[in-house]
């Protein structure tokens, strides 16, 4: 029987998973592969996978990327830098746009420069607000 057209009827669907031989083929005629006697049939056609699940899914990043895991000395090192306060934020951004350095530290760069964004917007809106009440106080008296 060609694999690509094998005719598996709803019985041999449901009752695959209780044995562990193989169905029995039934002596019918099979009937051609069109989808009004299949559905008026109950039978499901099943069809050869033709997608290639083994190509890699990094092929939009750069292959050069270091995707192994950072040392206790390596994380070490990047807080005692990021902790200087003029290269720190230098610092932040050339490890967080770097394509082929360690995808850990690129990460957690990324993650930093987002909750400093945040954080200034906060107190930006705050700085605000609040500006805006002590101006109206001194102002009016």
């Amino acid at each position: 029987m060609d694999e690509e057209n094998k005719q598996v009827t709803a019985d041999e669907v449901y009752s695959y998973g209780e044995s562990t031989e193989e169905p029995e083929e039934k002596e019918e005629p099979e009937p051609e592969a069109t989808g009004s006697e299949d559905s008026q049939d109950n039978k499901f056609v099943y069809q050869d996978n033709q997608y290639d699940y083994s190509q890699q899914y990094s092929r939009n990043r750069n292959e050069q990327s270091d995707n192994s895991p950072m040392d206790l000395k390596d994380w070490i090192l990047t807080l005692i830098v990021l902790l200087i306060p003029c290269v720190g934020i230098v610092m932040y951004f050339v490890w967080a746009f770097e394509s082929n350095g360690n995808i850990n530290r690129r990460n957690f760069c990324r993650a930093q420069l987002i909750i400093f964004a945040v954080l200034l917007g906060i107190y930006l809106v705050l700085f605000m607000l609040f500006g805006v009440v002590a101006f109206s106080r001194v102002v009016g008296y």
